[in-house]
């Protein structure tokens, strides 16, 4: 039991120390073993005041940048990959599983995705960074079910939930609950709760 525990404070110190490099954060972050990020400039991942990362996956590519509010929560397994930026205010949840990505992750092009293919499947021509890409927000409030998907050029707004397994490829309005694939309204919520 002993060095159980032992291991996971290293551990835990082990990603603090990732944090502190790779990163400019408020206080009282909290951060589980398995969180990680992945950038080249501190400046690339900002994060507020009373957040709780855990188990997380933040990749900022080329000049890409993740910007986190004051307490808001990123649960296990979820990924956000920023070519341009992903901008997620305060008070937001978001679930397990969930993927958020302000890119394609590949070119479009048939014949670039050839030519990648003709040269290996590893090495630059894989990154993102060759893929259009567009900003992502995610404004005070939101709400984000477990194994959603948020595609990039996507607002969704102030205090709005997207149910769980919804693939977003739409702006979603203030104070709105969307589901499914592709996501759509399903109800209006009254902002004062």
């Amino acid at each position: 039991m002993f060095i159980r525990s032992l291991i996971r404070k290293v551990k835990l110190l082990y990603t603090r120390r990732i944090f502190q490099k790779s990163s400019i954060y408020g206080v009282n972050l909290g951060l589980s073993t398995n969180t990680r990020c992945f950038v080249t400039k501190k400046e690339q991942l900002i994060i507020g005041d009373n957040c709780d990362l855990a188990g997380c996956r933040i990749y900022a590519v080329s000049n890409g940048r993740v910007i986190i509010g004051n307490n808001t929560t990123i649960r296990y397994n979820t990924k956000i990959s920023a070519v341009n930026e992903v901008n997620i205010g305060s008070h937001v949840i978001i679930s397990n599983n969930v993927n958020i990505y302000d890119h394609n992750s590949h070119p479009t092009s048939p014949k670039k995705r050839w030519e990648m293919c003709d040269n290996g499947f590893y090495g630059d021509a894989w990154s993102p960074r060759h893929s259009s890409s567009k900003k992502v927000i995610i404004e005070d409030g939101v709400w984000i079910g477990e194994k959603s998907t948020i595609l990039k050029g996507i607002t969704i707004g102030r205090g709005s939930i997207v149910a769980s397994n919804s693939v977003v490829s739409k702006d979603v309005p203030c104070f709105s609950i969307v589901a499914g694939n592709p996501a759509k309204v399903v109800k209006k919520l009254n902002e004062r709760g």
